[in-house]
């Protein structure tokens, strides 16, 4: 076959001038860190090095890192759309094995009052767990460590409030469906902390006020929602807590009640929480 003159001029030029949207795809890295994966989701556009966000999330009991990143389960913590609009960085991290009976893929937290499962038992560090890996992040990124945030849900969200309860890693957090856990009187890195509770009013899993729910499997008394705004407040923290009604525990359920009397979901809204500017 004859091609016209110039013809290939032309395609090799075309080529080129679409490269550099071909590269500017947002990418998905894994690697392991303490024998656990993480995945991390690298949008196209990110800020300057140095000025970056960064925004870990924590699956709930019984899940993993790589569902919620594929979308699989507990599919409104994904963060990858909101970050590749608004420009930062998302690392999901993954939990321990929560029992033995169990597949390795089931995993919770160590999020302190005796929840939940074998990282309780275990007393798995994952506070420390946590804090490396957000240093390692933060190191290869370019993150500022100022603009460090945290999300998770059930299990994954009591694991959240432990951190900004005892370090000063996460600047905010939205917790969905899970309110501290810690016997304590108090906070010691809690100040200028901020908390977003976000809770279904019909949550039989974990109730908003406290004790064991009568859809719980985990068998703990959980502290209330009241309990962890107490802790919060009086350690100089802020704690903002928002009941939907018509939810229960599920998050994909109080996501899809968010978007239809706010518009928003949870992934938007916890980026605005944050204070994450739309470009």
């Amino acid at each position: 076959m004859k091609f016209p003159a110039g013809w290939l001029s032309l395609l090799m030029a075309l080529s080129l001038s679409l490269a550099p949207f071909a590269a500017a795809r947002a990418a998905d890295v894994s690697f392991s860190q303490g024998g656990r994966e993480v995945v991390v989701h690298l949008p196209a556009r990110l800020p300057p090095p140095g000025s970056r966000a960064l925004v870990i999330v924590l699956h709930g009991g019984l899940g993993n890192a790589q569902r919620i990143a594929n979308q699989q389960s507990e599919s409104a913590l994904n963060m990858d759309a909101v970050a590749d609009q608004r420009g930062f960085i998302v690392a999901y991290l993954n939990g321990t094995s929560v029992a033995r009976m169990l597949s390795d893929r089931m995993r919770g937290w160590n999020a302190g009052g005796g929840c939940c499962g074998q990282p309780a038992k275990n007393d798995v560090d994952d506070v420390g767990y946590i804090k490396t890996t957000v240093a390692d992040l933060a190191a290869k990124y370019g993150v500022d460590r100022d603009k460090v945030f945290g999300i998770g849900h059930s299990n994954g969200a009591m694991m959240a409030q432990r951190v900004a309860c005892e370090t000063t890693v996460f600047a905010a957090v939205v917790a969905v469906s899970g309110p501290l856990t810690l016997d304590t009187s108090h906070c010691p890195a809690a100040a200028g902390r901020r908390v977003l509770a976000i809770h279904g009013a019909e949550d039989q899993n974990v109730p908003i006020d406290g004790g064991r729910g009568t859809r719980g499997v985990s068998g703990v008394a959980f502290k209330s929602e009241a309990y962890a705004n107490q802790i919060f407040t009086q350690s100089g923290g802020s704690y903002t807590l928002q009941v939907i009604p018509g939810a229960d525990h599920a998050i994909d359920r109080i996501n899809s009640v968010l978007l239809k009397t706010e518009g928003a979901n949870i992934a938007e809204k916890a980026a605005q929480f944050f204070g994450i500017p739309a470009k």
